[in-house]
Protein backbone atom coordinates (compact mmCIF):
# COMPACT_ATOMS: atom_id res chain seq x y z
CA UNK A 1 0.00 0.00 0.00
CA UNK A 2 1.18 3.52 -0.86
CA UNK A 3 -0.65 5.97 1.36
CA UNK A 4 -0.32 9.60 0.26
CA UNK A 5 -3.24 11.22 2.08
CA UNK A 6 -1.78 12.13 5.45
CA UNK A 7 -3.50 15.52 5.41
CA UNK A 8 -6.81 13.65 5.64
CA UNK A 9 -5.72 11.43 8.51
CA UNK A 10 -2.57 9.80 9.80
CA UNK A 11 -2.41 6.12 10.76
CA UNK A 12 -2.20 5.63 14.52
CA UNK A 13 1.44 5.23 15.48
CA UNK A 14 2.45 1.70 16.58
CA UNK A 15 3.90 3.14 19.80
CA UNK A 16 0.43 4.42 20.70
CA UNK A 17 -1.38 1.23 19.70
CA UNK A 18 1.03 -0.72 21.89
CA UNK A 19 0.09 1.36 24.94
CA UNK A 20 -3.68 1.52 24.34
CA UNK A 21 -4.53 -1.63 26.39
CA UNK A 22 -2.55 -0.45 29.42
CA UNK A 23 -3.86 3.12 29.32
CA UNK A 24 -7.42 1.93 28.72
CA UNK A 25 -7.29 -0.51 31.62
CA UNK A 26 -5.43 1.64 34.11
CA UNK A 27 -7.18 4.97 33.45
CA UNK A 28 -10.72 4.02 32.40
CA UNK A 29 -12.19 5.65 35.52
CA UNK A 30 -14.20 8.88 35.37
CA UNK A 31 -11.78 11.67 36.37
CA UNK A 32 -14.63 13.55 38.07
CA UNK A 33 -15.36 10.80 40.60
CA UNK A 34 -13.86 11.00 44.10
CA UNK A 35 -12.54 7.50 44.81
CA UNK A 36 -8.85 6.74 44.54
CA UNK A 37 -8.64 5.23 41.00
CA UNK A 38 -10.55 8.25 39.64
CA UNK A 39 -8.22 10.63 41.46
CA UNK A 40 -5.26 8.80 39.90
CA UNK A 41 -6.93 9.04 36.48
CA UNK A 42 -7.51 12.76 37.00
CA UNK A 43 -3.84 13.25 37.89
CA UNK A 44 -2.82 11.39 34.73
CA UNK A 45 -5.19 13.48 32.61
CA UNK A 46 -3.86 16.67 34.17
CA UNK A 47 -0.28 15.55 33.52
CA UNK A 48 -1.15 15.10 29.83
CA UNK A 49 -2.63 18.60 29.73
CA UNK A 50 0.45 20.01 31.44
CA UNK A 51 2.82 18.23 29.03
CA UNK A 52 0.89 19.50 26.04
CA UNK A 53 1.12 23.02 27.48
CA UNK A 54 4.88 22.62 27.66
CA UNK A 55 4.85 21.30 24.09
CA UNK A 56 3.03 24.43 22.91
CA UNK A 57 4.97 26.77 25.24
CA UNK A 58 1.82 27.87 27.05
CA UNK A 59 0.14 27.32 30.40
CA UNK A 60 -1.75 24.08 30.99
CA UNK A 61 -4.97 26.01 31.68
CA UNK A 62 -4.81 27.37 28.12
CA UNK A 63 -5.43 23.83 26.82
CA UNK A 64 -9.04 22.65 26.40
CA UNK A 65 -9.67 19.11 25.18
CA UNK A 66 -12.54 18.66 22.75
CA UNK A 67 -13.87 16.01 20.38
CA UNK A 68 -12.27 17.56 17.30
CA UNK A 69 -10.82 20.68 15.72
CA UNK A 70 -14.24 21.19 14.14
CA UNK A 71 -15.80 21.50 17.59
CA UNK A 72 -13.04 23.92 18.54
CA UNK A 73 -13.84 26.12 15.52
CA UNK A 74 -17.52 26.16 16.41
CA UNK A 75 -16.76 26.91 20.05
CA UNK A 76 -14.74 30.02 19.19
CA UNK A 77 -16.97 31.48 16.49
CA UNK A 78 -20.26 30.77 18.27
CA UNK A 79 -18.99 31.35 21.79
CA UNK A 80 -17.86 34.98 21.51
CA UNK A 81 -19.94 38.03 22.38
CA UNK A 82 -20.66 40.17 19.32
CA UNK A 83 -22.62 42.87 21.13
CA UNK A 84 -20.04 45.62 20.65
CA UNK A 85 -18.00 44.29 17.73
CA UNK A 86 -19.75 42.35 15.00
CA UNK A 87 -17.17 41.79 12.27
CA UNK A 88 -15.08 38.72 11.46
CA UNK A 89 -12.27 38.90 8.91
CA UNK A 90 -11.06 35.74 7.18
CA UNK A 91 -10.40 34.35 3.66
CA UNK A 92 -12.22 31.81 1.46
CA UNK A 93 -9.51 29.15 1.75
CA UNK A 94 -10.28 28.26 5.37
CA UNK A 95 -11.43 24.77 6.31
CA UNK A 96 -15.14 24.00 5.98
CA UNK A 97 -15.42 23.99 9.78
CA UNK A 98 -14.77 27.74 9.60
CA UNK A 99 -16.55 28.67 6.36
CA UNK A 100 -19.76 26.74 7.06
CA UNK A 101 -19.91 27.93 10.65
CA UNK A 102 -19.51 31.54 9.54
CA UNK A 103 -22.29 31.14 6.99
CA UNK A 104 -24.62 29.96 9.76
CA UNK A 105 -23.59 32.72 12.15
CA UNK A 106 -23.72 35.71 9.83
CA UNK A 107 -27.50 35.38 9.81
CA UNK A 108 -27.44 35.97 13.56
CA UNK A 109 -26.08 39.52 13.50
CA UNK A 110 -22.37 39.22 12.85
CA UNK A 111 -20.74 40.01 9.50
CA UNK A 112 -17.86 38.33 7.70
CA UNK A 113 -15.37 39.99 5.36
CA UNK A 114 -13.19 37.83 3.10
CA UNK A 115 -9.71 38.75 1.90
CA UNK A 116 -9.34 37.83 -1.76
CA UNK A 117 -6.21 37.14 -3.81
CA UNK A 118 -4.96 34.47 -6.19
CA UNK A 119 -1.66 33.76 -4.44
CA UNK A 120 -3.02 31.00 -2.26
CA UNK A 121 -1.78 32.62 0.96
CA UNK A 122 -2.47 35.81 2.89
CA UNK A 123 -0.15 38.64 3.89
CA UNK A 124 -0.94 41.53 6.21
CA UNK A 125 -1.36 43.89 3.27
CA UNK A 126 -4.24 41.69 2.06
CA UNK A 127 -6.27 42.23 5.23
CA UNK A 128 -5.21 45.64 6.54
CA UNK A 129 -8.01 47.44 4.68
CA UNK A 130 -10.57 44.96 6.01
CA UNK A 131 -9.82 45.22 9.70
CA UNK A 132 -11.23 48.14 11.65
CA UNK A 133 -12.34 48.92 15.18
CA UNK A 134 -15.54 46.96 14.66
CA UNK A 135 -13.53 43.79 14.00
CA UNK A 136 -14.03 41.16 16.68
CA UNK A 137 -12.07 38.26 15.22
CA UNK A 138 -9.47 37.51 12.56
CA UNK A 139 -9.57 33.87 11.44
CA UNK A 140 -6.54 32.70 9.48
CA UNK A 141 -5.14 29.19 9.22
CA UNK A 142 -1.42 28.51 9.48
CA UNK A 143 -1.03 25.88 6.72
CA UNK A 144 -3.68 25.23 4.09
CA UNK A 145 -4.88 21.64 4.06
CA UNK A 146 -5.23 21.40 0.25
CA UNK A 147 -2.25 23.30 -1.15
CA UNK A 148 0.17 23.39 1.80
CA UNK A 149 0.49 27.17 1.51
CA UNK A 150 1.82 28.95 4.59
CA UNK A 151 0.24 32.02 6.15
CA UNK A 152 2.83 33.74 8.32
CA UNK A 153 0.30 34.06 11.11
CA UNK A 154 2.76 35.19 13.77
CA UNK A 155 3.81 38.25 11.75
CA UNK A 156 0.22 39.04 10.75
CA UNK A 157 -1.04 38.66 14.34
CA UNK A 158 1.65 41.00 15.64
CA UNK A 159 0.70 43.71 13.14
CA UNK A 160 -3.02 43.30 13.81
CA UNK A 161 -2.46 43.62 17.55
CA UNK A 162 -0.46 46.80 16.99
CA UNK A 163 -3.35 48.23 15.01
CA UNK A 164 -5.92 47.22 17.66
CA UNK A 165 -5.05 44.85 20.48
CA UNK A 166 -8.75 44.17 21.11
CA UNK A 167 -9.01 42.20 17.85
CA UNK A 168 -8.89 38.49 18.62
CA UNK A 169 -6.82 36.10 16.48
CA UNK A 170 -7.90 32.53 15.76
CA UNK A 171 -5.65 30.16 13.79
CA UNK A 172 -6.36 26.65 12.57
CA UNK A 173 -2.98 24.96 13.13
CA UNK A 174 -4.18 21.43 12.36
CA UNK A 175 -1.82 20.92 9.40
CA UNK A 176 1.18 22.57 11.03
CA UNK A 177 0.97 21.31 14.61
CA UNK A 178 4.11 19.37 15.58
CA UNK A 179 5.48 19.78 12.04
CA UNK A 180 6.52 23.43 11.79
CA UNK A 181 6.96 25.84 14.68
CA UNK A 182 4.38 28.43 15.64
CA UNK A 183 4.62 31.09 18.34
CA UNK A 184 1.24 31.58 20.03
CA UNK A 185 2.22 34.83 21.77
CA UNK A 186 -0.16 37.05 19.77
CA UNK A 187 -2.72 34.34 18.99
CA UNK A 188 -5.84 34.08 21.14
CA UNK A 189 -7.25 30.78 19.87
CA UNK A 190 -5.83 27.81 17.96
CA UNK A 191 -7.19 24.36 17.15
CA UNK A 192 -5.47 20.97 16.87
CA UNK A 193 -6.68 17.56 15.71
CA UNK A 194 -5.27 14.39 17.26
CA UNK A 195 -5.73 12.07 14.30
CA UNK A 196 -3.62 14.34 12.06
CA UNK A 197 -0.55 13.52 14.16
CA UNK A 198 -0.93 9.77 14.58
CA UNK A 199 -3.32 9.93 17.52
CA UNK A 200 -6.92 8.75 17.79
CA UNK A 201 -9.97 10.20 16.10
CA UNK A 202 -12.39 11.86 18.48
CA UNK A 203 -9.95 14.10 20.32
CA UNK A 204 -8.91 17.66 19.52
CA UNK A 205 -7.60 20.68 21.36
CA UNK A 206 -8.61 24.31 21.58
CA UNK A 207 -5.87 26.63 22.76
CA UNK A 208 -7.48 29.59 24.56
CA UNK A 209 -5.53 32.52 25.90
CA UNK A 210 -8.46 33.91 27.93
CA UNK A 211 -11.26 31.45 28.76
CA UNK A 212 -13.44 34.13 30.36
CA UNK A 213 -14.51 35.58 27.01
CA UNK A 214 -15.97 32.30 25.73
CA UNK A 215 -19.50 31.05 26.33
CA UNK A 216 -19.84 27.24 26.37
CA UNK A 217 -21.69 25.53 23.56
CA UNK A 218 -22.15 22.35 25.61
CA UNK A 219 -23.59 22.60 29.11
CA UNK A 220 -23.31 19.85 31.66
CA UNK A 221 -20.91 18.89 34.40
CA UNK A 222 -18.54 21.78 33.85
CA UNK A 223 -15.49 19.88 32.64
CA UNK A 224 -12.72 21.68 30.75
CA UNK A 225 -12.94 24.77 32.95
CA UNK A 226 -16.67 25.04 32.28
CA UNK A 227 -16.18 25.56 28.52
CA UNK A 228 -16.72 22.00 27.29
CA UNK A 229 -18.75 19.68 29.51
CA UNK A 230 -18.58 15.92 29.07
CA UNK A 231 -16.53 13.10 30.58
CA UNK A 232 -12.89 13.55 29.67
CA UNK A 233 -11.40 11.42 26.88
CA UNK A 234 -8.30 10.30 28.75
CA UNK A 235 -7.08 7.85 26.13
CA UNK A 236 -7.64 10.34 23.31
CA UNK A 237 -5.75 13.06 25.17
CA UNK A 238 -2.83 10.72 25.83
CA UNK A 239 -2.72 9.67 22.16
CA UNK A 240 -2.80 13.29 20.99
CA UNK A 241 0.16 14.19 23.20
CA UNK A 242 2.13 11.08 22.29
CA UNK A 243 1.35 11.54 18.60
CA UNK A 244 2.47 15.17 18.76
CA UNK A 245 5.77 14.16 20.35
CA UNK A 246 6.46 11.42 17.81
CA UNK A 247 5.44 13.64 14.88
CA UNK A 248 7.73 16.48 15.95
CA UNK A 249 10.72 14.15 16.15
CA UNK A 250 9.97 12.52 12.80
CA UNK A 251 9.51 15.81 10.94
CA UNK A 252 12.57 17.42 12.51
CA UNK A 253 14.79 14.46 11.72
CA UNK A 254 13.53 13.86 8.18
CA UNK A 255 12.76 17.34 6.83
CA UNK A 256 15.31 17.01 4.02
CA UNK A 257 13.73 13.70 3.07
CA UNK A 258 10.35 15.43 2.72
CA UNK A 259 11.92 18.17 0.59
CA UNK A 260 13.42 15.51 -1.66
CA UNK A 261 10.07 13.73 -2.10
CA UNK A 262 8.36 17.04 -2.81
CA UNK A 263 10.95 17.91 -5.44
CA UNK A 264 10.52 14.52 -7.08
CA UNK A 265 6.82 15.18 -7.57
CA UNK A 266 7.35 18.81 -8.61
CA UNK A 267 10.00 17.95 -11.17
CA UNK A 268 7.84 15.21 -12.61
CA UNK A 269 4.88 17.59 -12.90
CA UNK A 270 7.05 20.03 -14.84
CA UNK A 271 8.26 17.28 -17.15
CA UNK A 272 4.70 16.11 -17.80
CA UNK A 273 3.45 19.70 -18.10
CA UNK A 274 0.97 19.24 -15.30
CA UNK A 275 -0.31 22.41 -13.63
CA UNK A 276 1.17 23.02 -10.18
CA UNK A 277 -1.50 24.49 -7.90
CA UNK A 278 0.51 24.83 -4.70
CA UNK A 279 2.37 28.15 -4.37
CA UNK A 280 6.11 28.29 -3.76
CA UNK A 281 5.34 29.51 -0.23
CA UNK A 282 4.35 26.08 1.06
CA UNK A 283 5.34 23.22 3.33
CA UNK A 284 7.04 20.23 1.65
CA UNK A 285 4.55 17.66 2.90
CA UNK A 286 1.48 18.87 0.96
CA UNK A 287 1.53 19.23 -2.83
CA UNK A 288 -1.36 19.98 -5.18
CA UNK A 289 -1.29 19.66 -8.96
CA UNK A 290 -3.63 19.06 -11.91
CA UNK A 291 -3.03 16.67 -14.79
CA UNK A 292 -5.30 18.76 -17.06
CA UNK A 293 -6.23 15.48 -18.75
CA UNK A 294 -8.07 13.15 -16.39
CA UNK A 295 -10.92 13.98 -13.94
CA UNK A 296 -9.84 13.71 -10.32
CA UNK A 297 -12.35 11.00 -9.43
CA UNK A 298 -11.23 8.82 -12.35
CA UNK A 299 -7.58 9.27 -11.39
CA UNK A 300 -8.24 8.51 -7.72
CA UNK A 301 -10.08 5.31 -8.64
CA UNK A 302 -7.35 4.28 -11.09
CA UNK A 303 -4.64 4.78 -8.48
CA UNK A 304 -6.75 3.11 -5.80
CA UNK A 305 -6.95 -0.02 -7.96
CA UNK A 306 -3.15 -0.09 -7.68
CA UNK A 307 -3.29 0.37 -3.87
CA UNK A 308 -2.18 4.00 -4.11
CA UNK A 309 -4.31 6.39 -2.09
CA UNK A 310 -4.47 10.12 -2.84
CA UNK A 311 -7.21 12.76 -2.74
CA UNK A 312 -8.47 15.62 -4.86
CA UNK A 313 -9.40 18.09 -2.12
CA UNK A 314 -10.09 18.22 1.58
CA UNK A 315 -11.62 14.96 2.83
CA UNK A 316 -14.49 17.07 4.18
CA UNK A 317 -15.38 18.12 0.64
CA UNK A 318 -16.52 14.64 -0.36
CA UNK A 319 -17.25 14.63 -4.10
CA UNK A 320 -17.66 18.39 -4.30
CA UNK A 321 -15.21 20.46 -6.32
CA UNK A 322 -12.39 22.07 -4.40
CA UNK A 323 -13.59 25.35 -2.93
CA UNK A 324 -9.95 26.24 -2.26
CA UNK A 325 -8.79 25.94 -5.86
CA UNK A 326 -11.95 27.63 -7.13
CA UNK A 327 -11.36 30.54 -4.74
CA UNK A 328 -7.80 30.83 -6.04
CA UNK A 329 -9.27 31.63 -9.46
CA UNK A 330 -8.25 28.46 -11.30
CA UNK A 331 -10.17 27.38 -14.41
CA UNK A 332 -12.55 24.43 -14.28
CA UNK A 333 -10.15 22.11 -16.08
CA UNK A 334 -7.59 22.68 -13.33
CA UNK A 335 -10.09 22.25 -10.49
CA UNK A 336 -11.66 19.18 -12.10
CA UNK A 337 -8.35 17.34 -12.56
CA UNK A 338 -6.64 18.27 -9.28
CA UNK A 339 -4.75 15.78 -7.11
CA UNK A 340 -3.51 16.43 -3.59
CA UNK A 341 -0.50 14.52 -2.32
CA UNK A 342 0.25 14.68 1.39
CA UNK A 343 3.44 13.10 2.67
CA UNK A 344 4.93 11.85 5.91
CA UNK A 345 8.51 11.16 6.94
CA UNK A 346 7.62 7.45 6.72
CA UNK A 347 6.90 7.87 2.98
CA UNK A 348 9.69 6.28 0.96
CA UNK A 349 11.25 7.24 -2.38
CA UNK A 350 10.06 3.97 -3.90
CA UNK A 351 6.50 4.90 -2.92
CA UNK A 352 6.75 8.11 -4.93
CA UNK A 353 8.38 6.37 -7.89
CA UNK A 354 5.58 3.81 -7.97
CA UNK A 355 2.96 6.54 -7.66
CA UNK A 356 4.46 8.56 -10.53
CA UNK A 357 4.67 5.49 -12.75
CA UNK A 358 1.01 4.62 -12.22
CA UNK A 359 0.01 8.28 -12.53
CA UNK A 360 1.59 8.45 -15.98
CA UNK A 361 0.02 5.16 -16.99
CA UNK A 362 -3.44 6.46 -16.06
CA UNK A 363 -2.90 9.75 -17.87
CA UNK A 364 -1.66 8.03 -21.03
CA UNK A 365 -4.26 5.24 -21.17
CA UNK A 366 -7.42 6.67 -19.63
CA UNK A 367 -7.44 10.22 -20.96
CA UNK A 368 -9.88 11.05 -23.74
Amino acid sequence: MVYLDYAATCPVYPEIIKNVPEISEKYFFNPSSLYRPSVITKKFFDSVRNSLGIFLSCKSENILFMSSATEACNTVIKGLDYTRRTKIVTWPLEHSAIINTLQKCTSAGMSASYAINNKGYIEYKDIKDLIDHNTKLLVLMHVNNETGSINHIEEIAEKVKKFDNQILIFSDIVQSHAKIHINLENIDFACISGHKVGGLKGCGVLYVKNKDILRPLIDGGGQEFGIRSGTENTLGAYALLEGSTITRAKFRNHWDHLLNLNNMIKDHCKTMRFHINSPENRVPYIFNFSTMKLPSEVMINALSSKNIYVSSASACSGKKKSRVLTSMGFKSVIVDTAIRISLHPDTEEDDIKYFLTELDFAVNHLSF
